[in-house]
């Protein structure tokens, strides 16, 4: 008898912090937003990035940003 092991093969889209237009808040409500918490600060005043072992792909922190420096990739900042 074969055991087959079902699993969810959805491509994630990992966002990203474009540090040049990231504002560093002390609080960051992208951070607030994420249920995983995946974007992490290592120091603060710095931007903080995205965790992809951490992310999910939900993508709740890309309006949560009141910079809209969270993007995905490949897309384009007009």
């Amino acid at each position: 008898m074969t055991f087959l092991q079902a699993t969810n093969t959805a491509a994630r889209v990992i966002p990203r912090v474009d540090s040049a237009i990231c504002l560093s808040c002390a609080r960051c409500t992208a951070r607030q937003a994420c249920r995983t918490k995946a974007l992490l600060q290592i120091d603060p005043g710095e931007p903080p990035f995205v965790d992809p072992s951490l992310c999910y792909g939900c993508h709740q922190c890309l309006p949560a940003c009141p910079a809209g420096a969270i993007v995905l990739p490949g897309a384009s900042l007009e």
